[in-house]
C-alpha cells in the first residue's frame, strides 16, 4: 500500500517566541482584571521573564495599555464619578462582596452633609464584636475623592461590643470621640507615634546633628520615651531627673519643654496645675507590657501601605476604592480562615526578642534592689 498524502502534517518547528508571547499577553489581561495595579507595573512584571525575541513580538507598549483599559473596562463599567456627597448613588454590585453578602453595612444618609459609609460583613462585626482590644487608625491618602479620611472602628453595627483596650494615634478628636462612646476601655496611644513625635521635635528645635554625632546626648534624649515603661506614678519624678541631666541650652530647653507641655503636666509658680495635652496614662505601657499587649498601631499602617499600593494613586474615585475594598474583603477572610484554623502570622523574632527584653526591667521594677537609675539604664537602648 502506498501512502500518497499525509494530513495534519507540522513539517516545522512550533514558534517558542509567539507561544510566550501568548503566555505573557493573558498573564497581562488577568492581572488588569484581577488588580489596582499600574498599566505600568502589569506590564513591567509581565516582561520580566521575556527574551528579546519574545518582547521583539510583542505588541507595542500602547497597544498593551489599551488592551489593560479594555480588560478593566470589561469586568465592570464604571459609573459616572458624583460631584458631591449627595450626588452618590451605589449600584447593587458595589454593596455585595463577591460570595454576594451584604457589604454596605451603613450609609448615614444622601441629606448628611458629613455623609460617611461602613462596608464590611457581618461575619467581620462578630469577629470584630469578640476581640477585646482594638488597634484603629485612619489614611487619608486611599479615602476616595469627595470623602475626607478612610478610618476603621465603628459602634453603630457593634451595640454589644466593649472593648477592653483602644490603641490609637495621637490624635485628640479620636481619643474623646472612644472614651466617649466606650467610657470603660482603657484608651492607649501608639508608642511607635510618641517616639516619631519626639523625634521631630529633636529636628524642629535643631538637635538632629548633635543626635547623630553625640552619643552621650543621645542616650540621654532616649530616656524621654523610655518613661513610657515607668510606673506611671513615677513618671513625673524620673521626667524631672532626666531633665537636670541635660546640658543646658535653649534646643535642650525647647525639648523638655515641648515633652512637659504635652505628655507630662505642669505646676505653675501660682500653684495652678496645667494638664498636659495626652496624660500620663495615654502613653504609659508599664501595666501592659508584662502582658505582651500591643503598644503600636503599626500592623493598621502596613494594611494601610498595602491597600495604598494596591489603590494605586491617592484619592481613587469611589469605585475604584470600592473595587478595590471588595478585593480585600476576600483576602481578609482567607486570612481569618487560617487564623481560626491555627495557622497565625508569624512573628518577627525581632519583635519577640524586644518583647522580651522590655519585659525583664519592667518586672523587675518591684524587686528589692531596683533603682530608678539602673531602670532607665537598662530600658533606654531596648525602646529606642
Amino acid at each position: 500500500m502506498e501512502i500518497v498524502k499525509r494530513t495534519n502534517e507540522h513539517l516545522h518547528a512550533p514558534d517558542v517566541q509567539a507561544m510566550a508571547c501568548c503566555e505573557i499577553k493573558a498573564g497581562i489581561k488577568r492581572k488588569a482584571r484581577d488588580t489596582q495595579d499600574s498599566s505600568h507595573q502589569i506590564i513591567g512584571e509581565g516582561m520580566l521573564t521575556a527574551s528579546e525575541g519574545t518582547a521583539a513580538k510583542l505588541p507595542k507598549l500602547d497597544s498593551l495599555k489599551r488592551t489593560i483599559q479594555r480588560q478593566r473596562a470589561s469586568v465592570l463599567s464604571a459609573p459616572v464619578q458624583p460631584t458631591a456627597l449627595s450626588e452618590l448613588v451605589l449600584p447593587a454590585e458595589y454593596q455585595r462582596t463577591a460570595k454576594e453578602e451584604q457589604f454596605l453595612l451603613y450609609d448615614s444618609g444622601e441629606d448628611d452633609a458629613h455623609r460617611f459609609l461602613i462596608f464590611g460583613t457581618q461575619r467581620n462585626l462578630g469577629m470584630l464584636q469578640q476581640n477585646k482590644i482594638w488597634l484603629a487608625d485612619g489614611t487619608f491618602k486611599t479615602a476616595p475623592a469627595l470623602f475626607a479620611q478612610d478610618v476603621g472602628a465603628d459602634r453603630i453595627l457593634c451595640p454589644l461590643a466593649q472593648p477592653e483596650q483602644m490603641l490609637l494615634d495621637f490624635e485628640k478628636g479620636a481619643i474623646n470621640s472612644f472614651e466617649h462612646v466606650w467610657p470603660n476601655t482603657v484608651v492607649k496611644c501608639c508608642f511607635f507615634h510618641l517616639t516619631q513625635n519626639i523625634w521631630r521635635h529633636v529636628q524642629s528645635v535643631g538637635l538632629q546633628s548633635d543626635y547623630t554625632h553625640d552619643e552621650e546626648l543621645a542616650m540621654r534624649i532616649r530616656k524621654i520615651p523610655a518613661l513610657a515603661f515607668a510606673r506611671p506614678a513615677d513618671v513625673p519624678d524620673l521626667f524631672e531627673q532626666v531633665s537636670m541631666d541635660f546640658p543646658l541650652t535653649s534646643e535642650i530647653g525647647e525639648l523638655v519643654d515641648y515633652f512637659e507641655r504635652t505628655y507630662i503636666g505642669r505646676t505653675l509658680a501660682t500653684g495652678h496645675h496645667v494638664a498636659a495635652t495626652f496624660s500620663i496614662g495615654l502613653w504609659n505601657y508599664h501595666f501592659s507590657t508584662p502582658f505582651g499587649l500591643p503598644r503600636t498601631t503599626n500592623a493598621v499602617e502596613a494594611w494601610h501601605r498595602s491597600f495604598n499600593a494596591t489603590i494605586g494613586c491617592h484619592h481613587p474615585t469611589i469605585w475604584k476604592f470600592l473595587l478595590a475594598l471588595k478585593r480585600e474583603q476576600g483576602l481578609v477572610e482567607v486570612r481569618q480562615t487560617n487564623y481560626l484554623a491555627g495557622k497565625p502570622p508569624t512573628k518577627r523574632r525581632r519583635s519577640q526578642q524586644s518583647e522580651q527584653a522590655l519585659r525583664t526591667p519592667v518586672g523587675e521594677y518591684y524587686s528589692p534592689d531596683h533603682t530608678k537609675t539602673k531602670f532607665h539604664t537598662s530600658v533606654d537602648t531596648i525602646s529606642a
